[in-house]
């Protein structure tokens, strides 16, 4: 009798996903807990593992598929119910009973050693495991191991006569590579399009004098028993106070409704670059924890983004976002709404700039703000207040400390 694996509730509001792609084919043999699927929920890409040991009896559905939570993703066979190989036939020797299994499909596929991350990098490259010779404990396949079979691949692929994607030309030729959006992409594409053409977007700009914000935090490192503080994570703090002092930018845009729905507490969604695309992880109740909270947060965070590991949960409920370039360099951006919010800041670059400071010619820390904000909910005058509150907790970060005497 086979289990029918259905497609569980894996985010709150989540009543569908698409089927990205099947980590098995039908008939194949899978462990308990091996990865069976990737779905594609709002944002994130999850996998789902198989529940028991067994065989997989049917795949109910094709990729790109979207399946409404609870119906039938696959079935599963308990062991006991495999089919056991076909007898040889009489007299046949040991190669043609090989080969006999083989025509059959009734050889078992083999069972790689790798961890879950390891195989979705081959995923990703395009490598088959199976193809690929471990250097890990007990022959394990690890991330090396497929990155160098990815680049073997590329040099036989550029050595072969004939290959697609190449065209005669009069004078040169031309390549070029043919690839669909990822669900990630695709999703992110959906709400960014949303965005723009939705919320009628205006942009404020801003220079920060950064002085204080640098000597403060060099001061901070220089603490033996403070962790180490990273420029982003005091920023989200003080983004935090800022917002607490202009609540109109903490919060959600409610379309069908025409309200504004305000937020007493703030929750930053922090946009993160990663392979699959700009992920925005969540962290709650910012303006009530330290940075040294916010910095572990942040960390974790981050590493789950660009592993691949992050669930729907933590990307859900923030009021506000913030995009950091800082780490990528540039000097403004218009950076698009994350909706239903009404407002975005790009942080960029923290330099040493030639200022004017009391009539005299020095050196300076300067940093560049982008603020984007929804004009039907906000005007100009609006982003220019906040990013002079912000500036000037920025020069100061000790001011926290002193609004708490």
């Amino acid at each position: 009798m086979s289990v029918a694996f259905r497609l569980p509730d894996i985010g709150e509001g989540v009543a569908e996903a698409e089927v990205v792609r099947w980590l098995v084919a039908e008939g194949e043999e899978v462990e308990e807990n091996q990865p069976v699927i990737e779905v594609q929920t709002d944002k994130a890409v999850v996998e789902l593992p198989a529940p028991a040991a067994g065989r997989i009896a049917s795949l109910c559905w094709k990729i790109g598929d979207v399946v409404p939570v609870g119906e039938v993703l696959y079935r599963l066979a308990g062991q006991e119910e495999e089919k056991p190989d076909p007898p040889p036939t009489p007299g046949a020797s040991g190669g043609d009973e090989k080969n006999l299994r083989e025509a059959t499909g009734a050889k078992k596929r083999k069972r790689v050693l790798a961890a879950p991350s390891t195989r979705r990098l081959a995923r990703d490259l395009g490598v088959d495991l199976l193809q690929v010779e471990g250097t890990g404990v007990h022959g394990r396949v690890t991330d090396d191991d497929v990155r160098k079979a990815a680049r073997s691949n590329q040099l036989l692929s550029a050595g072969e006569d004939g290959q697609t994607g190449i065209v005669d030309a009069p004078s040169h030729a031309r390549e070029w590579v043919e690839e669909p959006l990822i669900p990630t992409r695709r999703k992110i594409a959906d709400r960014l399009l949303f965005s723009v053409t939705r919320k009628p977007h205006a942009t404020h700009f801003d220079e920060l004098a950064a002085d204080g914000l640098v000597e403060w935090r060099k001061n901070r490192l220089h603490d033996p028993e403070g962790p180490r503080l990273t420029y982003m994570a005091i920023l989200a703090k003080l983004v935090a106070v800022t917002l607490k002092h202009h609540p109109h930018f903490n919060v959600h845009f409610l379309e069908d409704e025409q309200k504004v729905r305000r937020f007493s507490s703030v929750s930053l969604g922090i946009a993160t670059d990663t392979p699959r695309g700009l992920l925005v992880p969540v962290i709650h109740q910012v303006e009530r924890k330290s940075m040294e909270r916010i910095a572990e947060e942040l960390g974790q965070l981050t590493e789950w983004a660009r592993e691949g590991k992050l669930l729907p949960k933590h990307m859900k409920g923030s009021t506000f976002t913030i995009s950091n370039a800082g780490a990528l360099g540039g000097s403004w951006a218009t950076p698009i709404i994350n909706p239903p919010e009404v407002a975005i800041l790009a942080i960029h670059p923290i330099e040493q700039k030639p200022v004017v400071r009391e009539g005299v010619l020095t050196a300076g820390w300067q940093m560049n703000v982008s603020l984007s904000f929804d004009h039907r909910v906000l005007d100009g005058a609006d982003a220019i207040r906040f990013t002079k509150t912000l500036g000037e907790y920025v020069s100061d970060p000790g001011r926290l400390v002193k609004e708490l005497v």
